[in-house]
């Protein structure tokens, strides 16, 4: 934990509470007792009493945990697991908001009955001023995660337990709330912390994901452009600061960029100074002075865009390098390829046939339905018949319509105008047709459209019309729009839950892509990707995949399709850790088990921190901080977990 508040002798307490203004405090217990004071100022009981008339109910509560309530619909299943890791060690599972209210807590075990006499439970408020130093309110105030244990405790009455807490952060850096988990003191168990701190950063990702899903798809194309097709360096900053990616360029120059690293050590500045310069209205970019990879201080000069969802709220940054004085310079598009179609790996005679008629439609006007699962490449097929067609030059735009509620498809489709509801913005908005004038709209999962919005797309097809929400006035869209679904069109044409007009009007020309399941180059494809993948870790020889794990890429059913694919051989490669061979002991746990066993600790320790080292690409330190340990801590792990790290001292 970053903040480790352990256990004190008894004595320690009485005397600050005997002497909390002149006490001269032992240098060992420093960390405890500045927090005490901390407490003491903030007017908490020594006791750790609060009056029951201070408990939320009703109402009250319910204003409260609807501020945390992002956190519990963001990743329900990261909670379940994490309440049954700890119930089985006699743990109850607490969520608080940010103003340290519990909206919820979870198991508990033979401690259930012993927290609810201490007022573990919801509405209580667990804040360091109402209960002074606890897991709950030092990890707010100190936005770390942190563990306090036994006599650490500030309230006398909560000194027999032990408490790990992190908070939850949203993707604007706002603390949503905290996650704690609390028993009696006999149960210390430093792996506990560590899954505390691991489910928060879970909880973390799928709320940012969720966010970047909700931004549109404006800006799904604006970060493919940045990363895949400018030349110069760019980097992606997430609050409070992190770097979340880098492309090619970027590592060129800076000698590689770990994932979890911070803004400040590389650049020279935080995410609030970059914030400031993406929201300045006259940018003219920051200047920089940045160490090469041969330690080398170069200038710069940072140009900063904002990535924004619907309600404004600022969730990344993109940060474009430049050491030229033109900003265009450092945008500017690499050379087109010749053939779209070239950079979508086959080696299956169906997969075959299905891009060269795609290929053939492309240039024509017909409109193109894709049926396939989810993760077959439906985007990435889209994306090509735009490429290979007359309408290259003009936008692509991707809308998923799945991923917006039936209630906003239409504003987002369409746009609206000034007013035209609640929460509208004043100036109104364009919508995905107007964005996508002069080049092609990609519907994905169109089977999931609302009734109505299938009415107004039919008259879009028919005649290029449409009207934006509250405004009379009709807009003409020249778009060219491709679809794809993976569900069966027809038996919900027949089912009357998809208009037949609507299906035969777009399915002019359907391509389908087979399951990856049905692919017979599921290993060679796999090869394709792992030589990719390498390459973007700065590796020029890619490791090749043995006997064993191609036996087990024929065989395993790949429900996520291609994106399943890429993402276990993206883990593993992080596994191996440089290893010259792909095996199946480099296979993500969630894949390579055949079914689920009961949870051991060493196994849950394992595969937490697998999953930690994925996300931070291997980089000890990164998975350090993202945890909050020690890298010793570390490195003890990964040697329990028989994993190899090339930099570990004891190695």
């Amino acid at each position: 934990m970053e903040v480790l508040l352990d256990d004190v002798p008894a004595w320690l307490w009485q005397r600050f509470h005997d002497h909390a203004a002149r006490f001269e405090v032992p240098q060992a217990f420093a960390p405890v007792v500045e927090r005490w004071q901390r407490a003491h100022t903030l007017g908490a009981a020594a006791d750790g009493a609060v009056p029951d008339d201070h408990l939320l109910r009703g109402a009250s509560l319910r204003e409260h945990t609807e501020r945390a309530g992002l956190i519990a619909a963001a990743a329900t299943r990261t909670l379940d697991e994490t309440q049954a890791f700890l119930a089985e060690r006699g743990y109850l599972l607490l969520l608080a908001d940010p103003d340290g209210v519990v909206v919820s807590t979870r198991g508990g075990g033979a401690f259930a009955d012993e927290a609810r006499r201490l007022r573990l439970i919801e509405g209580a408020c667990w804040s360091e001023a109402a209960r002074g130093t606890n897991a709950i309110g030092t990890a707010l105030a100190e936005a770390r995660p942190t563990a306090v244990k036994g006599h650490a405790h500030y309230g006398r009455r909560f000194q027999n337990l032990v408490c790990y807490a992190a908070p939850v952060h949203g993707p604007d850096g706002r603390a949503l709330g905290v996650l704690d988990a609390t028993s009696t003191l006999d149960r210390v168990d430093d792996v506990v912390g560590f899954t505390v701190t691991a489910a928060a950063r879970a909880l973390e990702d799928a709320l940012r994901q969720g966010a970047y899903a909700s931004a549109g798809a404006a800006v799904a194309r604006a970060l493919t452009q940045a990363f895949e097709r400018v030349r110069g360096p760019v980097l992606l900053i997430e609050p409070p600061g992190r770097i979340a990616r880098a492309n090619a360029a970027a590592h060129d120059v800076l000698g590689g960029v770990p994932v979890g690293a911070r803004a400040q050590a590389v650049l020279g500045l935080g995410f609030q100074p970059l914030l400031a310069e993406a929201l300045a209205p006259a940018a003219q970019g920051v200047e920089l002075t940045v160490r090469d990879h041969a330690g080398r201080v170069r200038p710069w000069r940072a140009f900063v865009d904002p990535i924004a969802t619907v309600d404004g709220s600022v969730i990344a940054l993109v940060v474009y390098l430049e050491d030229r004085p033109t900003r265009a310079a450092a945008r500017a598009l690499a050379a087109p390829v010749d053939d779209p179609f070239a950079a979508l790996f086959s080696a299956d005679p169906a997969v075959d046939r299905s891009l060269a008629f795609a290929r053939t439609m492309a240039a024509s006007t017909v409109p193109v339905m894709i049926l396939a699962e989810t993760g077959a490449g439906k985007e990435l097929v889209a994306s090509a018949i735009h490429r290979a067609s007359p309408r290259k030059d003009g936008p692509f735009v991707a809308v998923n319509c799945g991923a917006i509620a039936p209630g906003l498809l239409e504003s987002e489709l369409f746009g609206y105008a000034p007013g035209a509801f609640s929460g509208a913005e004043r100036s109104g908005r364009s919508g995905y047709l107007a964005e996508a004038s002069g080049g092609t709209l990609f519907l994905d999962e169109v089977a999931e459209m609302p009734a109505a919005m299938q009415a107004a797309l039919l008259r879009v097809l028919e005649n290029g019309t449409y009207r934006r929400v509250g405004e009379a006035r009709a807009a003409h869209a020249d778009v060219r729009i491709v679809t794809a679904t993976c569900r069966d069109l027809p038996t919900l044409v027949a089912d009357g839950r998809f208009r037949q007009d609507l299906y035969y009007r777009l399915k002019g020309a359907t391509v389908v892509l087979p399951a990856l399941r049905a692919r017979g180059d599921r290993v060679a494809l796999a090869e394709h990707l792992v030589a990719q993948l390498a390459a973007r870790q700065g590796r020029a020889v890619p490791p090749r995949i043995d006997r064993d794990l191609a036996a087990w890429i024929e065989a395993h059913a790949w429900p996520g399709n291609v994106r399943e694919l890429k993402t276990v051989l993206d883990v593993a490669l992080v596994i191996a850790a440089g290893a010259p061979t792909l095996t199946c002991a480099h296979l993500p746990p969630d894949v390579a088990a055949p079914a689920p066993a009961p949870a051991r600790l060493e196994d849950v320790e394992a595969a937490t921190l697998r999953q930690a080292l994925a996300a931070a690409a291997g980089n000890v330190s990164a998975v350090a901080q993202r945890l909050g340990v020690a890298r010793s801590t570390v490195y003890r792990m990964m040697r329990r977990a028989g994993l190899r790290a090339a930099d570990d001292p004891d190695a």
